[in-house]
């Protein structure tokens, strides 16, 4: 009995002490120029709802306006950020996903985007090896 109670004591404090915390999270929250003049608003304005939780920067100019936000420790995916609600003015408040064009998960996308070079790389060796062998069969003839 001793020896069991032991043994769940120090799985339990192994597994608290190795258990993965969950990383920050950026999200690439794009408007649409058009869609924020109907709504008499700004990516400025919506940042306002969000710069005192999380860390946020707005970037607008002669294409779409962007929000980067940052979410520290959160296991979010790009629909659960979308039902935040935001102060749109004074008189409106809407989900964030009534207002954005897009949400994108940057941590989700450098993932994707690294497995694609992984291949592409994978693609270029197995093309070396392959004149390498070809070359090697012509120096042997």
């Amino acid at each position: 009995m001793r020896t069991l109670l032991t043994a769940i004591l120090t799985l339990t404090i192994f597994s608290s002490v190795f258990a993965k915390n969950p990383e920050d999270r950026t999200f690439l929250i794009i408007f649409d120029k058009e869609e924020l003049k109907e709504l008499k608003t700004s990516p400025e304005y919506i940042e306002l709802t969000f710069n005192q939780m999380f860390t946020t920067k707005t970037y607008s100019g002669n294409s779409e306006s962007v929000l980067l936000m940052t979410i520290p420790n959160c296991n979010m995916d790009p629909c659960q950020v979308g039902e935040l609600l935001v102060r749109v003015n004074r008189n409106t408040t809407l989900s964030l996903q009534e207002v954005a064009f897009r949400i994108v998960d940057l941590n989700e996308s450098k993932s994707a985007y690294q497995a694609l070079l992984a291949q592409l790389d994978n693609k270029k060796d197995n093309g070396k090896k392959k004149k390498e062998k070809g070359i090697l069969s012509l120096v042997a003839n």
